[in-house]
């Protein structure tokens, strides 16, 4: 009977892979399917999409001609060239547009991606179109605005024109002020800034006047671009007088660095004459007292009385002459700490010295039939040069001399006690 089902185990293997690809096939035939939809959905919402912005396109192309024509009679052909140069462009992309647009919905069957590109180029044309109309818009908006607020504005401006020509007589009696104390390279940046604000306060009336002008006659020009010239007449006026008041500000804080730099100056003065007195070396003192004398001159001049001032070029001046003071009297120092150092040093290799000194005489003398000539030159010869090393002025040649006395000590001793094992 087992015989007879050997069959039976095979069979059901078969069965299960069988019903396992079954269901792998079943799955990817769903999960094809699901792609396709969501794929199908994208590409009708792209077109959705680019129907859209064509459709708003299109309309807005047709506000903004007769948008153009009001602009035109309103403002000139002149002002509104940009106007009717978008709206050119702006067709010729809608054109674009629109024949894309027929190749989707023509009855020859297109690929998918014929379809993404084409909608992709209808949304940007269209929405491009629409910015820029919408751009050029809101420009004669603004215009018009300008044009119906302008008998109020002008007299705003007129008011302020006022204000700035009252300031006129304010900056040039600061810039009287000024020059008694500071030269004219300090004041170069305004001297000319009463005069010019007074042009451009005149340049703003003569825009204004001509603006009022139009208005009383009742004329069809606009007059924004009259507005326009006014308001920078004045605005110019206002930053050159606005200058003045900030560059006496800044004149005055530099006048005031460069006091606190001359007191900083006598104080480096005062610590390059200490270390000239002192020093040892007649050539750093002498080499200090050059740099020293420079310094002093230029601090001089820089506080005579009644001198006009250019801070910043008085500053620089000062700076490169206390800059040369610093390198001379830092080498000064360090020649002179050199000096101090060779003379701390002397007390210690002259004692050495003569310990050595005195150590290898006494061996020789303890030796006499023994030790020969040379270690007895070396010994004559470190004595002289410790005595010599004692009588120099200068500590750090007599150091040298302290060092060479040890050396030849130390050689004598070597030889001496060769000479006698």
């Amino acid at each position: 009977m087992t015989d007879a089902l050997w069959w039976l185990p095979s069979v059901i293997v078969l069965g299960v892979v069988v019903g396992v690809i079954w269901l792998f096939v079943s799955a990817s035939r769903r999960r094809g399917r699901s792609i396709r939809a969501a794929e199908t959905a994208e590409i009708t919402e792209r077109a959705r999409t680019a129907a859209i912005s064509l459709v708003r396109a299109d309309d807005l192309i047709e506000s903004a001609t007769d948008e153009l024509g009001f602009a035109q009679a309103q403002f000139g052909e002149r002002a509104t060239a940009d106007f009717a140069a978008a709206l050119d462009v702006s067709k010729r992309q809608l054109r674009e547009a629109f024949a894309l647009q027929q190749k989707l919905d023509d009855g020859v069957p297109d690929t998918d991606s014929q379809i993404r590109q084409w909608t992709e180029q209808i949304t940007r044309l269209a929405d491009e179109a629409t910015v820029r109309l919408n751009a050029q818009t809101r420009e004669f908006d603004s215009k018009r605005v300008v044009e119906q607020n302008a008998p109020l504005q002008l007299e705003q401006l007129r008011r302020r024109l006022d204000r700035a020509t009252d300031r006129l007589a304010g900056g040039a009696a600061t810039l009287d002020r000024l020059a008694t104390t500071y030269s004219a390279s300090a004041l170069a940046a305004i001297s000319g800034n009463v005069e010019r604000a007074r042009t451009a306060i005149d340049e703003g009336r003569r825009a204004a006047d001509a603006a009022d002008t139009r208005l009383a006659a009742g004329a069809t020009e606009p007059v924004g671009d009259q507005v326009s010239a006014a308001e920078h007449g004045l605005f110019t006026a206002t930053t050159l007088l606005d200058a003045i008041e900030t560059g006496e500000d800044q004149l005055h804080v530099a006048f005031a660095s460069l006091g606190t730099a001359l007191a900083g100056a006598e104080t480096e003065l005062a610590e390059a004459r200490a270390l000239r007195d002192r020093h040892e070396e007649s050539e750093a003192s002498t080499e200090l007292n050059r740099v020293i004398a420079d310094a002093d001159t230029v601090v001089a001049d820089l506080r005579r009385p009644g001198r006009v001032s250019d801070p910043a070029a008085d500053l620089a001046r000062l700076r490169e002459a206390l800059d040369g003071l610093d390198v001379t009297r830092s080498e000064a120092r360090n020649r002179q700490l050199r000096l101090d150092n060779a003379r701390e040093a002397f007390v210690g290799a002259r004692l050495a010295a003569r310990s050595q000194i005195g150590l290898t005489r006494d061996f020789i003398t303890a030796n006499r039939g023994r030790v020969g000539a040379d270690a007895r030159t070396r010994l004559a010869e470190a004595e002289r040069q410790l005595a010599l090393a004692e009588a120099e002025a200068d500590p750090v040649t007599a150091l040298d001399g302290a060092r060479r006395a040890m050396t030849h000590a130390t050689d004598a001793d070597a030889l001496a006690h060769y000479d006698a094992p």
